[in-house]
């Protein structure tokens, strides 16, 4: 497993990313503020974000079969959006994600020592407020712990957003009629 590195897109937004979202949209809808969160996502300004995926209609009404691009976006606006709506360890943990999310999609790396200081400061951190949060989520699903393994994959790898095994995956599909 160690020549096999952590895949962010699957392991990162689809995975830590959503699991955070889906919480957070139980919260919001049980406190009967969903329609107050997409007011607050609508009323974003979005140029000078790298977000292109925003449409607060389309990620409120869909917001179970959001994509990698939506969270993505998501992930730099939410702890301005739920900062008055939700928990503050709800908020913790997005500003959390957040800064993960910056640290996972760096293309180059100047100094690995401190980089790799940082990234494993900000996994520690997330993985504590996330067992403030939902302490059995850490157990019940893998992409948690396998951030913990993120930094020595980068040491080896180099940057998590070079290392990307995703393209890969068409070649282990079987193609649609191959044995009719």
């Amino acid at each position: 497993h160690q020549d096999t590195p952590t895949e962010i897109l699957h392991t990162v937004l689809l995975g830590v990313v959503k699991y955070f979202w889906g919480q957070s949209v139980y919260l919001l809808e049980k406190a009967k503020l969903l329609d107050v969160f997409q007011m607050y996502l609508d009323s974003i300004e979005k140029d000078g974000l790298n977000a292109p995926c925003l449409n607060a209609d389309y990620i409120c009404h869909y917001k179970g079969g959001l994509i990698g691009k939506h969270f993505k976006s998501l992930v730099q606006v939410m702890p301005f959006l739920i900062q008055d709506l939700l928990l503050r360890t709800v908020l913790d943990g997005w500003t959390s994600i957040g800064e993960l999310v910056v640290y996972v999609w760096h293309t180059e790396i100047d100094d690995i020592e401190i980089y790799l200081m940082k990234l494993s400061w900000t996994i520690e951190d997330f993985l504590n407020v996330t067992a403030k949060c939902t302490p059995s989520i850490l157990i019940s699903k893998p992409k948690f712990h396998f951030l913990v393994h993120l930094p020595a994959y980068i040491r080896h790898f180099g940057p998590a957003i070079l290392f990307s095994t995703e393209q890969y995956d068409i070649q282990s599909c079987v193609p649609a009629g191959m044995y009719t």
